[in-house]
């Protein structure tokens, strides 16, 4: 017979793994955010002091802002070209399986070998900017240049994200009813009808997933700043995580690294609660 404790005994090894790896170490960073420790020596509280020095760290605010702007290139690309992507390879066409395989399989390259395949190809003699000579375009300073090495790295983002964010579409759109579909056919509904009253609302539930999902990878995007750019140029690329890794890691400042983590973690939970609002309103 069905017992509750059984439920319990399967959440048991799970719930064990979460509280170790990450319910105690995000107390533990947060009772570091109010200490001043350097690893070497004990931890000494400092109270708000680690929070006070934030508000008047210039880097910080850059870090803040760069960490906005990547997040506003790649969240919404994210959200709204996979659901395209899903809706093309939702047909059933020959072939489609291949494309299905070729849209997901840069999701399967380590972030590492993609950053070093596009670090070659933004070079300045790299495939891109010779793409571009074909045109008589001039040469771009993809990852050297402080207004474009964001919005670089957004699009390899994008471009690995793609696919693997089309699987959560394509999965709710193989729910969608298709008596909706038909129904739209006979009242003559064009294509982009069709997406917009039927597809885009079904999916209001996969979009905000892809949404939250989304807008943690961003905020969280580490790999990509430090082995195509160390943060640079003139700190353009330096985000709230590349700082916290700097300061944690190499200046040896736990406290202001953790204080650093905790505003970034509530950044995040208060965009998840406006999108979630907002997706529920409309």
């Amino acid at each position: 017979m069905y017992k509750k404790s059984h439920a319990w005994l399967f959440l048991a090894p799970a719930g064990l793994l979460l509280l170790v790896f990450s319910v105690i170490p995000a107390f533990a960073a947060l009772f570091l955010s109010f200490t001043k420790y350097d690893v070497i020596n004990p931890a000494e509280w400092v109270g708000l002091a680690n929070y006070k020095d934030l508000m008047g760290n210039s880097l910080f605010w850059k870090a803040m802002r760069n960490t906005a702007y990547y997040w506003i290139l790649v969240t919404p690309a994210l959200v709204v070209l996979p659901v395209f992507l899903a809706v093309l390879v939702n047909r059933g066409l020959a072939g489609v399986k291949a494309f299905r395989l070729i849209y997901y399989f840069p999701t399967l390259v380590s972030v590492v070998v993609t950053a070093f395949l596009w670090s070659w190809m933004f070079q300045s003699d790299g495939v891109l900017n010779y793409i571009l000579s074909l045109f008589g375009a001039e040469p771009l300073k993809w990852l050297t240049s402080k207004h474009m090495v964001l919005p670089s790295l957004a699009l390899v983002t994008v471009w690995q994200g793609l696919g693997y964010y089309m699987l959560f579409y394509l999965s709710g759109l193989q729910s969608v009813p298709e008596d909706l579909y038909e129904a739209a056919d006979l009242d003559g509904a064009g294509f982009w009808r069709k997406q917009m009253v039927i597809t885009f609302p079904m999916l209001r539930p996969v979009i905000f997933f892809v949404a939250v999902v989304s807008t943690m990878g961003a905020f969280k995007e580490f790999t990509l700043m430090m082995t195509m750019t160390q943060g640079g140029p003139l700190k353009a690329s330096t985000t709230v995580v590349y700082l916290v890794f700097d300061e944690a890691f190499t200046k040896l400042h736990m406290g202001g690294a953790s204080a650093m983590s905790f505003v970034l973690f509530l950044a995040i939970l208060l965009l998840t609660v406006i999108n979630k609002r907002y997706l529920d309103r409309e």
